[in-house]
C-alpha cells in the first residue's frame, strides 16, 4: 500500500480512522470513552423515540465497525512493545 502524506487539515475522526492517533488514545479515548458516550446517547434517543430495544443495533454496529478499524490500524502502526499492539 502506498504511503500517504498526513495533512494537518485532517480532523480527529479522520486521523483515528487512518490509525494516525496513538494506540492508547485510539483504544481508551475513542474505543472506551467515546463508545460509552455514544452508547448513552443512542440509548436515550431510542428510549425517547419509543423504538424497540433491538433498534439500538442499527446505530451501534456502524460505530463499532468504525472503532475496530481505527484501533486495528493504530495497533499496526504502534512502535512500542508488540505485546500491547497484539492485545
Amino acid at each position: 500500500m502506498a504511503k500517504r502524506k498526513i495533512s494537518k487539515n485532517e480532523n480527529f475522526f479522520v486521523r483515528f480512522w487512518n490509525g494516525d492517533l496513538s494506540l492508547p488514545m485510539s483504544y481508551w479515548g475513542v474505543g472506551v470513552g467515546l463508545g460509552i458516550a455514544i452508547g448513552l446517547l443512542i440509548g436515550i434517543f431510542i428510549g425517547a423515540a419509543g423504538m424497540s430495544e433491538d433498534a439500538i443495533w442499527g446505530f451501534l454496529i456502524p460505530f463499532q465497525i468504525y472503532t475496530v478499524v481505527g484501533i486495528w490500524r493504530s495497533a499496526n502502526k504502534y512502535k512500542g512493545a508488540k505485546f500491547w499492539a497484539n492485545i
